[in-house]
């Protein structure tokens, strides 16, 4: 018991007194980056056609409404959910 409480006092004071001592540091030299703009490479005229011919002869593509809704949980949220849930099991 006494070398927990040993160890989450030691714990407690580096965090306690690394913190400020982290914030406090000089932040380091800022990168220099060295950036070339390279032309875009052109579309090939044949691609831009072909997708235009194919939408213009679909069907489905004219019914097509897009804006669905769903609902999306995260891996944070699942991983809240399944502690609260082994909690309240346990206990």
């Amino acid at each position: 018991m006494q070398a927990y409480r040993l160890l989450s006092r030691t714990l407690i004071a580096a965090t306690l007194l690394g913190a400020p001592l982290a914030a406090a540091a000089e932040p380091a030299a800022p990168a220099i980056a060295v950036v070339t703009q390279q032309p875009a490479a052109p579309v090939p005229a044949g691609d831009a056609t072909d997708y235009a011919q194919r939408e213009k002869t679909s069907t489905a593509a004219a019914d097509y409404a897009g804006g669905g809704s769903s609902i999306y949980i995260g891996g944070g949220a699942l991983t809240v959910v399944l502690v609260v849930l082994l909690i309240v099991i346990l206990i």
